[in-house]
């Protein structure tokens, strides 16, 4: 009898491991800041599927030569091998500027745990030049159920 249950734990234990080692492996919730950067910059890659949202906080570039109110725009692109990135779509921002949080959310990735990364596409409506990008947080997060 004992070594029945013995064999039951076991295998329990086993089929918890696997399912750890098969589970998901996106990364979730992490945060970084940008000093000075220029439009190009790409972030360090991530794991993600379906979702992914980034939340930036006081950001810095400038007055716009034109008056208008600062602002940037990122992209986020899919990581691929040998072969050109996927893009999806670019987003503005500009409350980060204004003591508040400016929040992207990237609704259109597609299955499968793939590596991403932003960009940083333009500064100020500049894509070359003219403007550096300095954000005191960003928080990347792959789980829209977080909330």
């Amino acid at each position: 009898m004992r070594a029945t249950t013995r064999r039951i734990s076991t295998a329990l234990g086993l089929a918890a491991v696997t399912m750890l080692a098969l589970a998901s492996n996106a990364q979730a919730n992490w945060t970084g800041s940008l000093k000075n950067v220029s439009q190009g910059y790409e972030s360090t890659r991530w794991k993600d599927e379906l979702y992914s949202q980034i939340t930036w906080h006081g950001c810095e570039a400038g007055t716009p030569i034109d008056g208008s109110q600062e602002r940037f725009t990122a992209q986020i692109w899919e990581d691929i091998s040998l072969q050109p990135d996927e893009s999806y779509d670019r987003k503005s921002f500009t409350a980060c500027f204004n003591n508040e949080v400016s929040n992207g959310e990237w609704t259109d990735l597609p299955s499968g745990i793939k590596d991403y990364y932003f960009q940083i596409m333009d500064i100020n409506g500049w894509s070359e030049g003219g403007y550096d990008l300095s954000v005191e947080k960003f928080v990347q997060d792959t789980t829209k159920a977080d909330g």
